[in-house]
């Protein structure tokens, strides 16, 4: 069984062979279009993130099979919610990446209560994960998608998400202005993401 017939099982049905198409030229919203009837399109997209997914993968768990196996299943959780994608919910970045952020928290946890011990998943891992190759917590949410949900979440994320997100201010100058440390704002920020997130339709995923 090849990997698009593989990825298939999570939809229930048979997809037609691909089509003569140049993914390359796509972006990735189109690319997953393009993977409800073509797989070619999903093996592109999974081609142009698979290394940066192990990287921020590898950044949780620590080693490269336990990374690999989070990034085998964040592309099958990606491909079977596929027709659920509305780019009206937000970037195809910041699904697939809240994606791979929830299947590396499960495998986190697993590992942890194999191991018999009690282990939580730190706010420092997940903006490892999220940020990893990224200066700015610009790459993760965008302005619009904070404006949408800001009159929907409690006082303390959003100061956070206006200082982050609508005034643009670097972690140092936020953690200045809140008399903290600009580790408990990257805790912060992660935290306001995920509420953002959840609100956004993450449900869905």
């Amino acid at each position: 069984m090849n990997r698009a017939q593989t990825l298939d099982e999570g939809r229930g049905n048979t997809l037609p062979f691909s089509v003569d198409v140049d993914y390359s030229t796509l972006t990735d919203e189109e690319l997953l279009r393009h993977s409800l009837k073509n797989p070619g399109a999903f093996d592109a997209l999974m081609r142009r993130h698979q290394r940066e997914f192990l990287l921020r993968a590898q950044s949780v768990v620590k080693t490269r099979d336990e990374a690999e196996d989070i990034v085998q299943e964040t592309f099958i959780r990606m491909y079977r919610f596929a027709p659920k994608f509305s780019s009206a919910n937000g970037t195809f970045r910041a699904w697939s990446i809240t994606i791979l952020m929830n299947v590396a928290r499960t495998k986190y946890q697993k590992n942890a209560r194999e191991r018999g011990i009690f282990a939580k998943l730190e706010d420092e891992h997940f903006v490892s994960l999220a940020e990893v190759g990224r200066s700015s917590h610009d790459a993760y949410l965008d302005e619009d998608e904070v404006k949408r949900v800001l009159d929907r979440v409690d006082d303390s994320t959003a100061e956070i998400l206006r200082l982050a997100y609508l005034e643009g201010l670097p972690y140092d100058e936020i953690a200045l202005r809140l008399g903290t440390t600009a580790g408990a704002v990257k805790a912060r920020v992660h935290r306001a993401k995920i509420a953002v997130r959840n609100l956004l339709g993450e449900a869905s995923v």
